[in-house]
């Protein structure tokens, strides 16, 4: 089934970076294995070269396949039981917006604080999320090119200011405690990072240049991440690693006369950018239905993933069985190469064997 190419490269990986923005953001030194932020920066520039070996099989199938995606090839290879792969994304899918949104309801209850209940914010980001996937990507995508707008002014604000409060003294030099933290630094980067999965699913609806498109995502997060880690090294020093949101306290602590404090633009820019990347993977889920039912991307599997993750956000921040899932990096890290390298992996070869397995009884 040949699917029509919606979206161009530039859209998508725009998309992927506003998802990245919003899992990099919520960082603190508990998750990253230490205190040193420049370390974290090399792990980052690390877990990037591994991300290119990681998308490897997704690339070869979609050069192979360019109108199918993963699901769809694993049914021609697989047959019935080919219907498990697409499974395995929509679950993938809901664990990863689950704890993105988990993160984000912590972040209120702890550091916020807000008068009204958490719950409603959560389901005011699902209820934007799940109007953007039943009007389809292209929709997403346009509201992600304008939170990329939104998010360059408001990084660069923040960024600019804080700059002057910046101490080369305060960072520490690279490796100083070991390679440990650099181990774990990677690991949590590759585990947060779900456009293989996205690419998997949706790569067939992109027109362009996507192994450009993936390239210029890499270098751009690189920057980004390595900018934010680095000013969070300088700015704030050893007491960024005692916050459990310190890219929030390094920007509440930034002033523009009449404007105050600038966490409300952190915030915002949090908020939006969670709504983008939950639109996005719950389309991405009526893509796997569609591969599962062979319906036209069926509307009610973007209710019923919506509602997956809602749940799974829920029950992470209030139960602590669950918050051991959910934000789990090794579960998180292993979840994300089963789905990312290991299953279009096995898929590609599958398809091979029935290719020499046809060729063989062709040759008879």
């Amino acid at each position: 089934m040949e699917r029509k190419t919606n979206i161009s490269s530039a859209q998508f990986f725009l998309m992927m970076f506003v998802s990245r923005v919003v899992v990099t953001i919520a960082l603190n030194a508990q998750y990253l294995g230490g205190e040193n932020m420049v370390d974290s920066i090399a792990a980052y520039l690390l877990s990037m070269v591994l991300g290119f070996f990681i998308a490897l099989p997704i690339w070869i199938l979609n050069r192979k396949y360019p109108y199918l995606n993963v699901g769809d090839v694993a049914k021609l290879a697989l047959g019935k039981a080919g219907k498990l792969v697409p499974v395995c994304y929509i679950l993938y899918f809901v664990l990863t917006n689950g704890a993105s949104l988990a993160l984000f309801e912590i972040f209120l209850l702890d550091t916020v604080n807000p008068d009204f209940s958490s719950i409603l914010v959560l389901l005011a980001i699902v209820g934007v999320a799940l109007y953007g996937a039943f009007r389809g990507i292209e929709t997403i995508s346009r509201c992600a090119t304008c939170v990329f707008a939104v998010l360059l002014l408001g990084v660069a604000l923040v960024f600019g200011i804080v700059l002057f409060r910046f101490r080369t003294e305060n960072l520490e030099p690279l490796f100083a405690g070991g390679l440990e933290q650099t181990a774990r630094s990677v690991m949590l980067f590759v585990a947060r990072t779900s456009i293989f999965a996205d690419m998997a699913v949706l790569l067939p609806m992109v027109r362009g240049k996507k192994a450009l498109g993936f390239s210029l995502w890499s270098v751009g997060t690189a920057a980004f991440v390595s900018a934010l880690l680095l000013l969070l090294a300088g700015c704030l020093g050893r007491y960024a690693a005692t916050q459990n949101f310190p890219v929030y306290v390094l920007a509440s602590i930034t002033e523009v006369r009449s404007l105050q404090r600038l966490d409300a633009v952190f915030i915002g820019v949090w908020m939006m950018g969670v709504v983008t990347k939950l639109a996005c993977d719950v389309y991405a889920c009526r893509v796997c239905f569609s591969s599962l039912t062979r319906k036209k991307e069926p509307r009610w599997a973007s209710f019923g993933a919506a509602l997956l993750v809602l749940g799974t956000a829920f029950f992470a921040v209030r139960s602590f069985s669950m918050q051991k899932v959910a934000l789990n990096t090794s579960i998180l890290f292993l979840t994300t190469l089963f789905t990312g390298f290991l299953l279009p992996a096995l898929v590609l070869l599958a398809d091979w064997l029935k290719n020499r397995r046809k060729e063989g009884k062709d040759s008879e």
